[in-house]
């Protein structure tokens, strides 16, 4: 049987236990933490993305708490600030820390410190952290123990790769290694021996732009990530700590499996997702407490929103799920701005933009009206392959569904009690550049964005009736006075929210046809139809295709309509076959066209927005020209247009540039009254959360011999491996045959201290141990093969394409299990990675044996 280590073999042949709390580098580069599942960690380099075999190692403890939390209190700062969020780390996900000089604070005397008790003995220590330049490349890793005059420093350039060490008192180097993580990311390691005392201390400290000496700017520093403290003489895979929150005093965002922000309820846990990559697994999202300064976050078509006389369409999907993203769109004669006082220092800025048609750039700033001071301008490409921001200090977040989270944190001046101003989209008076959406705006206290915070609106009244969609998707219309707080229709999941809308009218009557066919004055080819869809009962359909030679089906009315005016009308359609209706146009892909004042509209200004069940409401926008010779207006199936068959109703014709909420009609036209509302900024508390040093279990793999596969008299095994990393102590298993309390054969190697240094074959019978001599290894991760054959004339073993060692022993008996990587009982494991394996049911020659190993 030839087994290469894949996935799929895996599950199909093996075994799999423990190693839960562990990590791997998955194909992507990413170091991804072990699905609970049992399962094995198949790892790769983080560079080359290229597998590197199955991982397996031994027991190791993170000795750590909040290990990749650096703004935590369990690490306490000196001369130095850490920003959480700032850069993309090693596990794919923006959960880097920035650690920076303050400014004035010297490089080599200010630092980020955590220490633990630990029994008084010298022990050895593996101290390792994942590094990449924040402009600074240097830094300096620390570990020390109840005081500095028995320490370790281990002085390193990320990009250089090069480190240096020094040393006092009874604290002694082991080793030092920088390893490329990809990405710009480096790991450093450092091994080290200690003092008796009862305390180890491990510090950071960042460079300065200058190197490792200077003063700091505030700004300056290192992005770290992944802090590993273990006793070992080497750094293992990073040990991802156990995290929980207690408690929180408020709803808080974070993004589910399909990538759509979601609000837990207070004191539930955020398992937050990437949303610009959902194929990582979610972490604890942990937050100090932050209060959004601006109103009006979800709602920016109204005040204090200026609006800079642009259009402002409101509706949009926003990354929520809900409709509350508004379309800027037109020209600008002012900024779009909103007000809030300043209750910090450093401010910082955010907003969610998406591009629609804009093909001119979107701008953002950050002014101190006060003092009549502009930060720097964020300039915003949307359009093009690779939107991106320019502006010292801004960056952009890709958050999925085509979203970016624009950030900056102010660098002017500010002094708590300014008014500050943020400017979105544009910064004055603009030309048409087509079309954005914009969303959640945030004005936050503080050097670093946190999680979008939402303004919390009160409902005070409208003097209308109005629609709006309930828990299951059904169109329920709300009494005058009473507030809608309406559903997604397509994504029940999804929170309601509350429906703030302008006045408007629906300016045709019988919108539902609840009259049939007399509802539809203009009309051909068109029936009566039932309805069972979103709350509506009646309707018409187009049962066919309009025959050849016909110009076109239609069901309309003849409202009064102004000239040089901007309609919009609207409708709710469900094709017979389930599937989505082609956008509206007169002909080609189209099944329909919408029709303003008997001029079809052409299919740009045309938009389809799924409500669920397969119901698509369609919206088409118009201008009437100088004259208006005919005012029918509907939904028409013209002779060009595909043969796919719907039915309607919900028909609405609005003097505005886009659609509102449906506004139901019978004998008259309806005006729905505008909502009103009060707005708070929100807050989120802070979540209390807890994390403690974690234990990686041992990684146990085996294969059941009774498959079929295994021969019990005589066989050879091949391994294709990662030479194990130098055993702490003792021997390690590479392989063994063998069951619970009987005979075992197999491979280990030995620590150099050891009777049996090197690589050997071995066997247990009868509580007796037969071992062939040792070849020595070569250094720890180089590939390796080896391969053990057994038979009558006992156990042969080839290392490197050197010649077999022997040795005279009679075969194991009673064989249950194969281990791999560790006993047949499992246990015992090195730390290393297994390529591929392979097994024949038949003793192979020494040459044979030899060759395979070639």
């Amino acid at each position: 049987m030839a087994t290469t280590l894949t996935k799929k073999t895996f599950d199909e042949l093996f075994v799999f236990l423990g190693s839960e709390k562990g990590s791997f580098v998955n194909a992507q580069g990413f170091v991804q933490p072990k699905p609970t599942a049992a399962t094995p960690r198949f790892d790769f380099d983080p560079v080359s993305k290229t597998p590197r075999g199955l991982l397996i190692e031994s027991p190791r403890t993170n000795l750590l708490r909040f290990s990749s939390r650096f703004d935590s209190g369990v690490w306490s700062k000196v001369g130095v600030t850490v920003v959480p969020g700032a850069a993309l780390a090693p596990n794919g996900r923006w959960d880097a820390c920035k650690l920076a000089l303050l400014s004035g604070s010297n490089a080599g005397a200010s630092y980020t410190i955590q220490a633990l008790t630990k029994s008084e003995v010298v022990t050895t220590y593996a101290l390792s952290l994942y590094v990449k330049a924040a402009g600074s490349s240097n830094g300096y890793l620390y570990a020390r123990g109840a005081t500095s005059a028995n320490s370790l420093t281990v002085g390193f350039n990320v990009a250089t790769m090069t480190a240096s060490s020094s040393f006092t008192g009874s604290f002694a180097e082991v080793s030092r290694k920088i390893s490329d993580a990809g990405g710009g990311w480096r790991r450093i390691e450092m091994v080290f021996t200690t003092d008796a005392s009862a305390v180890v201390a491990t510090s950071i400290y960042p460079g300065s732009a200058s190197g490792g000496a200077g003063p700091g700017d505030g700004n300056v520093g290192i992005y770290i990530w992944g802090a590993q403290l273990e006793e070992g003489k080497f750094a293992s895979s990073y040990i991802y700590n156990v995290e929980g929150v207690t408690a929180r005093a408020s709803i808080g965002s974070y993004y589910d499996v399909n990538g759509v922000m979601r609000y837990a309820a207070a004191g539930v846990s955020r398992e937050s997702y990437e949303p610009s990559n959902l194929t990582l697994p979610p972490m604890l999202l942990m937050e100090e407490q932050r209060t959004n300064l601006l109103q009006r976050t979800a709602d920016m078509h109204l005040s204090p929103w200026t609006g800079g006389a642009m259009t402002r369409t409101p509706g949009k999907l926003a990354p929520d799920g809900t409709f509350r993203a508004v379309e800027f769109s037109g020209t600008s004669t002012s900024p779009n701005t909103q007000n809030a006082v300043a209750t910090a220092t450093v401010m910082t800025y955010s907003i969610y933009l998406k591009n629609v048609s804009r093909t001119g750039n979107v701008e953002l700033l950050l002014r101190n009206t006060a003092t009549a001071t502009n930060g720097v301008y964020g300039i915003v490409t949307l359009h093009g392959s690779t939107p991106s921001i320019s502006g010292a200090g801004w960056e952009m977040r890709d958050v999925g569904g085509g979203w970016y989270r624009c950030i900056h944190t102010s660098a002017i001046p500010i002094t708590i009690g300014d008014t500050l101003t943020c400017y979105a989209v544009v910064a004055g008076a603009r030309s048409d550049n087509g079309a954005c959406l914009a969303w959640g705006a945030q004005l936050e206290a503080g050097a670093f964005a946190t999680s979008y915070i939402p303004s919390t609106e009160t409902f005070t009244g409208r003097a209308s009736i109005g629609t709006y969609f309930d828990s299951m998707g059904a169109m329920k219309t709300a009494a005058a006075g009473v507030a809608r707080m309406t559903y997604n229709p397509a994504d029940l999941t999804v929170a309601p929210w509350l429906l703030l809308e302008g006045a408007s009218a629906n300016m045709l009557t019988e919108s539902e046809f609840r009259n049939g066919l007399a509802d539809a004055p203009v009309r051909l080819g068109c029936a009566v139809a039932p309805w069972n869809n979103s709350g509506f009962t009646t309707g018409l359909a187009f049962p066919a295709a309009p025959p050849v030679g016909t110009f076109a089906f239609y069901a309309a009315q003849y409202p009064v309509l102004t000239p040089t005016t901007t309609y919009v009308f609207s409708c709710f359609v469900k094709m017979d076959d389930g599937n989505a209706p082609n956008m509206p146009t007169p002909g080609g892909a189209g099944d329909f066209a919408l029709v303003i004042g008997n001029a079809p509209v052409v299919a740009a200004a045309c938009t389809m927005t799924h409500v669920g069940g397969g119901v698509y409401r369609v919206t088409g926008t118009q201008a009437t020209g100088a004259t208006v010779p005919s005012t029918a207006t509907g939904i028409w199936k013209y002779g060009t247009n595909t043969g796919r068959t719907f039915k309607f109703t919900g028909f609405q014709l609005e003097q505005a540039s886009s659609a509102s909420s449906y506004i139901p009609t019978t004998t008259a036209t309806v005006t729905r009254a505008a909502d009103s509302a009060t707005t708070v900024v929100g807050t989120r508390q802070a979540d209390t959360g807890t994390s403690i040093a974690t234990t990686r279990s041992g990684d146990g793999i085996r294969i059941d011999t009774s498959k079929g596969w295994f021969n019990p008299a005589e066989g050879t095994l091949f391994m294709e491996l990662e030479v194990p990393k130098t055993s702490d102590s003792g021997t390690r298993t590479v392989l063994e045959f063998g069951s619970v309390g009987g005979g075992r054969m197999g491979v280990s190697f030995g620590a150099a201290s050891t009777a049996n240094a090197g690589a050997y074959g071995y066997s247990v019978l009868n509580a007796v141990t037969l071992a062939t001599p040792g070849r020595t290894l070569p250094a720890p991760e180089t590939p390796a093969k080896i391969a053990v054959s057994y038979g009558s004339d006992g156990i042969r073993f080839a290392f490197g394409n050197m010649a077999v060692t022997k040795v005279a022993s009679a075969v194991a008996t009673g064989v249950t299990h194969l281990g791999i990587g560790n006993t047949a009982g499992i246990g015992n494991q090195p730390f290393f990675r297994v390529r591929a394996l392979r097994y024949r049911p038949q003793k192979l020659t020494d040459a044979e044996v030899v060759a395979l190993t070639t």
